[in-house]
């Protein structure tokens, strides 16, 4: 990459989605399964698969339940598994998020999953958004070695986040990258990175695909949400090559 460039990290949540930002231009995936429950970790057989398809950095997600992010011994000890199958098959990072019971970083966790995961990268997710003092968490996961943190701000989006954004930007001073994500938009972006200088995106690109089985009325498997027994959501390749475009230009810039 140039010294100019905005690094564009699509999230997946099947294999095919990995393949489709693939082709399509991004820089990285964010490997993930469960869109429905916000992001879960994908099965070993997804990792190895999309690992030997791509050739831009995974990073994977280890997220072993829906629901909050603090989680029991038990369900650690299974992050800190995942992390070793994942460096085992030669993922370039893991995201991953724990918090304390009080809105803070669960920072020895977090530090020794940080040391488990090396030399990969780790990325901490929006769960950093939880966090009542965004300002001291960002501190506390720059000493805890974290690469990355995933955020729109501590808002529901990061145009509602913008300036936020450019605050944790100008606190990161470089001692780790501020990954923008959440309702990130091709028609949006480029004033969004001129007024917060990130040099990293993250967004789904996503399309809503229609299975076709034939629906079965009186019964449903899948809570009622944004998909179905009958949807889902797969990589729009399109959108990917769209918002590449547009970071092309800004990139040209130099904003």
């Amino acid at each position: 990459m140039s010294a100019n460039q905005i690094l564009t990290e699509i999230a997946v949540f099947t294999p095919e989605s990995a393949l489709t930002a693939a082709a399509a231009g991004a820089n990285r995936i964010e490997l993930c399964s469960g869109y429905a429950e916000g992001g879960l970790s994908p099965s070993a057989a997804t990792i190895q698969y999309v690992k030997t398809k791509v050739n831009i950095p995974v990073h994977v997600m280890i997220r072993p339940r829906t629901g909050d992010f603090v989680y029991s011994e038990t369900e650690k000890e299974i992050i800190l598994q995942d992390i070793a199958f994942c460096k085992s098959a030669g993922v370039e990072g893991v995201v991953l998020g724990a918090l304390s019971p009080h809105g803070g970083i669960d920072k020895e966790f977090t530090a020794r999953a940080v040391k488990e995961a090396h030399p990969m990268e780790v990325t901490f997710h929006r769960a950093f958004d939880l966090c009542s003092d965004l300002s001291g968490a960002l501190e506390d996961l720059i000493t805890c070695g974290v690469k990355r943190v995933l955020t729109s701000g501590g808002k529901p989006t990061v145009i509602l986040g913008e300036k936020e954004i450019a605050e944790l930007v100008d606190q990161a001073a470089d001692r780790i990258i501020i990954l923008p994500g959440g309702g990130i938009q091709a028609d949006t972006i480029t004033a969004f990175i001129k007024n917060t200088g990130v040099k990293e995106i993250h967004f789904s690109a996503k399309r809503l695909i229609k299975g076709k089985a034939k629906e079965k009325k009186g019964i449903k498997l899948t809570a009622e949400g944004e998909v179905s027994d009958y949807t889902w959501y797969e990589c729009d390749g399109e959108k990917v090559k769209a918002m590449r475009e547009v970071l092309s230009e800004v990139e040209l810039l130099n904003l």
